[in-house]
């Protein structure tokens, strides 16, 4: 039998982790950005100072501030919460229905924290899809009609919480409505977002590019790939939640406020990949740069075989070489390294083909 003081320990110790792990990503994923930005000012002139207001153009720098400031402060209240329960309310004797109070202050700034995580999380899950599928306006329509509408529904379940009846049940038929629909707002661009969008996205594209090469199926990391760029955990959290709660469960309160840390840690995952360079993109048709033949490798080969070695011991052939040279551009820092010239945008990588007889 769980019990709402169990949960929410429970839920003081999980977030915590998940905040620090969140917090450590954040940090790499700020230190990636500057650094990717700062060197882009570089490659321009070298004695160029690195520009803030060309950071703070970067949505991905600006998204991972929000998700930092919006993440801690919930972990934050999570944690006065559980000295407010035992030490400051009435000398802690009645923790139990502190928890179980819905329009406590704190339970009701703690809301407002889950729901303003959740509106950058989707709006970031948004700049993903257009960025994936070649900046296709019409693709996030939808997507942003649903940020909107769950925007707008959480600022209703918010001012719900704030004038609660005492003693009334966050279970009430008026709170279902209202959370349940919510819920389903975000799960519905989640959905659209992981499944629809991007992760069928990159899944065939690297299907075909198989099938070009004849390579075998999906391997570990093409999954890792795909469940890491369309935020998987965090529409998984999301559903947990909704089936927590649609069920009338304790563990709602768990999956609830577990939702920012677990928000922050699935985009930051993307944040680092993308700044890193490692990530999808519509002209590299794959999820990690393939690895680049030196100009070593091509002299070599150019050089012949080596001495003593019958020349006639392998048959005379053309062999392609591809010899790549990566060119950062501040024009797609955000969308990390491509494979190719992309219309409209200066190429990330130049290639030469060369033929060597070997």
């Amino acid at each position: 039998m769980l019990s709402a003081i169990g949960v929410n320990l429970a839920l003081t110790c999980i977030e915590s982790m998940l905040f620090g792990i969140f917090f450590v990503l954040a940090a790499t994923s700020l230190a990636v950005l500057v650094v990717r930005h700062s060197n882009n000012a570089g490659s321009v002139n070298v004695h160029a100072p690195l520009s803030s207001e060309r950071i703070w153009k970067s949505p991905l720098f600006v998204t991972t501030l929000l998700l930092l400031m919006t993440v801690s402060a919930h972990w934050v209240i999570s944690v006065r919460r559980i000295f407010e329960a035992f030490l400051y309310k009435d000398g802690g004797e009645r923790a139990l229905a502190y928890w179980l109070t819905v329009e406590e202050p704190t339970q009701v700034a703690a809301t407002t924290f889950v729901i303003s995580s959740v509106i950058v999380g989707d709006i970031i899950l948004t700049y993903r899809i257009w960025v994936v599928w070649d900046r296709r306006l019409s693709l996030i329509i939808f997507p942003t009609l649903c940020t909107l509408g769950y925007a707008a529904m959480g600022i209703s379940v918010i001012q719900l919480f704030a004038s609660y009846v005492p003693g009334e049940s966050i279970f009430i038929h008026a709170a279902q409505r209202r959370i349940i629909t919510t819920a389903a707002l975000t799960l519905t661009t989640n959905i659209y977002g992981t499944a629809v969008s991007i992760a069928y996205r990159i899944w065939s594209s690297n299907r075909a590019l198989k099938h070009e090469h004849a390579s075998p199926g999906m391997g570990l990391t093409e999954a890792l790939t795909i469940f890491i760029e369309s935020a998987a955990l965090y529409t998984s959290w999301t559903l947990f939640f909704l089936v927590s709660y649609s069920a009338n469960s304790l563990l709602e309160a768990f999956a609830f406020h577990c939702i920012p840390a677990a928000t922050g840690i699935s985009f930051m995952l993307i944040i680092v990949r993308v700044g890193l360079g490692f990530h999808w993109s519509p002209a590299s048709g794959g999820s990690a740069l393939a690895p680049s033949i030196g100009v070593g490798a091509l002299a070599s080969a150019r050089a012949g075989p080596p001495r003593g070695q019958d020349p006639g011991g392998y048959p005379m052939r053309v062999i392609h070489l591809n010899v790549t040279r990566t060119v950062e551009q501040e024009a797609v820092t955000d969308y990390a390294l491509r494979r190719g010239p992309e219309k409209g945008l200066d190429a990330d990588e130049d290639s030469d083909i060369a033929k060597v007889e070997v």
